[in-house]
């Protein structure tokens, strides 16, 4: 039985109100444009949530992070899938493609999607997906690694299906690190997704913050930022955390 986790922690709260009565303590000797007051941040944040202008750009921010995490995971599985076909495609995707993915610069990614697809939402969803998927093909890569043999034959035995096999063992098996990683690589999203809206895009939470440094207005840069953690909070205790329960849960007792 899956234990629904407390929505209220005595500890975090102690520590939330704390950090916010030390950030009250030395903001209010600051100026307003250099460190606002916790209050105004929350003021600013209420407004972004209210203001049908501001909510266009969160839906937007939304759709692509939704996009390009799709897109990766897809990505990621398919060559996670196609690595453990052969020794040719193991070295290519784990010794070549992989390394090439997870060192090559982010700030190279958002240049090159400028160039190549100017100032629009392609530029932003392909710089994204770029950057993510060495997170999420990882571990695909590992979750695949980690289906256990005898219980591979044992299906094999069963059903020569190949297709049948991986979508009844190797899949649900190998589903939590998949989980783990799309939870990991929509984080790192979100963190991208400001950085790629600040080069290609006119539109967007990142466009916003844009405006905000250009306004030198340290309220809506805070709550833009607020805004962000508390989607991000929102999608993966909602959404992202039950589904990794779910299925740690189902393996353990399979």
């Amino acid at each position: 039985m899956i234990k629904s986790p407390k929505i209220v922690n005595p500890l975090s709260e102690t520590i939330i109100i704390t950090f916010c009565i030390f950030w009250w303590f030395i903001a209010k000797d600051i100026p307003d444009f250099i460190l606002p007051e916790p209050l105004e941040v929350l003021i600013a944040l209420f407004q972004l949530a209210v203001n049908l202008e501001s909510f266009q750009h969160i839906a937007i921010s939304m759709f692509r992070v939704t996009v390009a995490l799709i897109f990766a995971a897809i990505v990621s599985i398919t060559l996670a899938i196609l690595s453990r076909t052969n020794y040719v495609f193991t070295i290519i995707i784990e010794s070549n493609i992989l390394i090439v993915l997870n060192s090559f610069p982010s700030i190279g990614w958002a240049i090159l999607g400028v160039i190549w697809f100017s100032i629009s939402d392609i530029t932003v969803i392909f710089v994204e997906i770029m950057i993510i998927i060495p997170f999420c093909l990882i571990n695909c890569i590992q979750g695949f690694r980690q289906v256990d043999k005898e219980i591979k034959e044992m299906g094999i035995s069963f059903s020569r299906n190949r297709i049948l096999t991986f979508f009844k063992i190797d899949l649900p098996l190998a589903l939590p690190f998949i989980i783990a990683g799309i939870r990991i690589s929509y984080g790192i999203a979100w963190k991208i997704a400001i950085v790629a809206e600040l080069f290609g895009a006119s539109s967007g939470l990142g466009w916003l913050l844009q405006q905000a440094q250009n306004n030198a207005d340290s309220e809506k840069v805070l709550a833009i930022c607020l805004l962000i953690v508390l989607l991000f909070s929102a999608i993966d205790f909602l959404l992202l955390k039950p589904i990794a329960n779910k299925y740690s849960i189902n393996i353990k007792e399979s």
